[in-house]
């Protein structure tokens, strides 16, 4: 008795069906690049920090952040996440842009991690953290290093301390931040 096609494909195991159906899924694939974190901070300003650098994006209340005394402006005060308190910080006047945070019922924050400004022993105990409260997450996007080069246009001295390049996409210029100058700029003393 010989097999029709479909009897012969019913009697496949589940794993060599999908791999029929779906060849592309088990070819093994290159991707090129790392993985960056895009975030909207104006109508026409885009920027992108390593996600290699994110440990969490975090919707909250303005309520979950508790303001501090006599920081500086971009220093919206103290919360936490998973066991761990850390600053917030808005990341428009970090890098002075002329524009205020919208004010909304809940902000959107990038959690990255803080490199200590020196060794430790045992780094998991002293893990640190840092909030950048930011207008809007766009997703992620992937680049490769030879994408990112030095800014073409005209940048201010505030904003281009923190960079470490620029990238074009889709005809539109992306800041790639430095998370690792942020975060040793921020700690520990957060310029009061």
């Amino acid at each position: 008795m010989q097999l029709s096609s479909n009897q012969s494909y019913q009697s496949l195991k589940p794993a060599d069906r999908l791999q029929q159906l779906l060849p592309e899924l088990f070819t093994s694939q290159t991707i090129e690049g790392e993985q960056f974190l895009r975030l909207q901070l104006t109508s026409e300003l885009t920027v992108a920090i390593p996600l290699s650098w994110v440990e969490e994006t975090l919707l909250v209340s303005p309520q979950q952040i508790t303001p501090i005394p006599n920081m500086s402006s971009h220093v919206m005060g103290l919360m936490s996440s998973k066991g761990q308190v850390f600053w917030a910080i808005n990341l428009l006047q970090l890098l002075n842009l002329p524009i205020a945070l919208p004010s909304s019922q809940h902000y959107e924050v990038v959690v990255i991690r803080v490199l200590p400004l020196e060794p430790v022993t045992n780094i998991a105990s002293e893990q640190l953290f840092l909030g950048l409260v930011v207008p809007k997450i766009r997703g992620s996007i992937r680049l490769t290093l030879e994408d990112i080069v030095s800014p073409e246009t005209e940048i201010d001295i505030n904003l281009l301390r923190y960079l470490s390049g620029q990238v074009v996409v889709d005809q539109q210029t992306i800041l790639v931040l430095s998370a690792e100058v942020i975060g040793t700029s921020q700690h520990p003393a957060l310029d009061r």
